[in-house]
């Protein structure tokens, strides 16, 4: 039985924090949140002096990191993105793939399977998330860094050949409610028990509405790339912000890279939808966890060229953000040194809440006995010092 103690830590619980703690790890398990005995003689032991210890991070949306893109489509792409954001504390970390042509998507599809059937860091990966391709062109606002030629119509015989191709490997599926067959397609997803997200969309409320009756639950990037309240024509109307708040069941997600979304309205939707709905994401690109200042957004051979400034990816010409290059330790210092956001709620955004949208809420997502122990612990400023992966120490 391998044994790991973390000792005199402040073990941040989803509503407090316990100063002087120590936890205890048997087998890749918590088996003691709050242990007080004697160590095992032969446990591995790491003193926290105080340092914060959180539940590893889980990024339910993002597409790359470390230079390499998941649209890359290789095993080696994925190893590389996944290692990149796992030294940066996400333990758990869904691929996300671009709108694109069916052969790409379904070849994106066919490399995470050989990833995870190859290597030693597919545990960190329980399935994908397709963002896109039945997404709106009627908008700049929309469209965001979507490519626009691969932007299509619901076409349900294509689902179908995609979700054969998965094999059951689909998390999350993003579309538009405003689109003809959306209903058909909610359904579908729910039928095969996937999270059915609205994503870069012109739907006003009414539509949005009609979106969450048919099996919409969740809207992906919240603020970005969605409707809010707007004048069409000679008419006022609201988006899918406001349906969204209005619909308590719904769940949402935020960049939280302080780029995408100012800090008021962050606590804005914290404010009306709680802590427990509300997921951070990094939506992070292939030059995440790099310097580099210039790359893709997608493969490298059809790929969205895209440019960081001011701290974010954005389109060459300015026109639109094209994704970001955070981690999810970022997000933790934007959410609590800069927003405010208390340390519990903030470790909520970034591991529970995402573990309830992953269906991986039983074993990962806090701290507690009996959970997967993957772990963090950062320092004073919330920078990460360690980060522990089924029990084992990777950093």
């Amino acid at each position: 039985m391998k044994s790991l103690i973390i000792k005199n830590a402040a073990v941040v619980f989803p509503d407090s924090i316990k100063h002087s703690g120590n936890v205890l790890i048997e087998d890749g398990r918590i088996k003691d949140s709050s242990f007080k005995g004697e160590p095992p003689g032969s446990a591995e032991i790491i003193e926290a002096n105080g340092n914060y210890l959180l539940p590893g991070f889980i990024d339910i949306h993002v597409h790359g990191g470390g230079g390499s893109d998941f649209m890359d489509a290789t095993p080696e792409a994925f190893q590389t993105a996944v290692r990149a954001h796992l030294r940066h504390g996400t333990t758990t970390l869904v691929p996300t793939a671009m709108s694109a042509a069916k052969g790409d998507i379904i070849a994106f599809l066919d490399a995470f399977k050989e990833f995870r059937k190859g290597s030693e860091l597919a545990v960190i990966t329980p399935g994908v998330h397709l963002e896109g391709p039945y997404f709106s062109a009627a908008s700049p606002l929309s469209g965001g860094a979507q490519p626009k030629d691969k932007l299509r119509l619901f076409d349900m015989t294509e689902v179908g050949e995609i979700l054969n191709a998965a094999d059951g490997e689909i998390l999350r599926w993003d579309a538009a409610p405003e689109i003809v067959g959306a209903d058909q397609f909610a359904r579908c997803m729910s039928e095969n028990q996937i999270l059915c997200a609205i994503a870069h969309s012109n739907a006003d409320s009414d539509e949005a509405q009609r979106g969450f009756e048919c099996g919409f639950s969740h809207v992906t990037h919240f603020y970005n790339a969605v409707t809010t309240y707007h004048k069409s024509g000679q008419t006022v109307c609201a988006g899918i912000v406001e349906a969204a708040y209005l619909n308590s069941d719904i769940t949402v997600e935020l960049i939280c890279d302080g780029k995408h979304i100012p800090r008021d309205v962050l606590k804005l939707a914290l404010k009306i939808k709680g802590v427990n709905s509300v997921a951070a994401i990094t939506d992070a690109m292939r030059i995440s966890c790099t310097k580099l200042r210039r790359g893709r957004l997608g493969s490298l051979k059809n790929g969205t060229e895209v440019i960081v400034d001011d701290g974010v990816a954005k389109l060459p010409d300015m026109s639109s953000f094209a994704g970001s290059i955070a981690t999810m330790d970022r997000c933790l210092r934007v959410l609590c040194l800069d927003y405010g956001i208390s340390l519990p709620d903030a470790s909520v955004m970034l591991s529970g809440t995402p573990a309830r949208l992953a269906g991986i809420e039983r074993s990962k997502g806090k701290i507690q006995n009996g959970m997967d122990a993957d772990l963090v612990i950062a320092d004073s400023k919330l920078n990460i010092t360690n980060v522990i992966l089924g029990g084992r120490v990777v950093r």
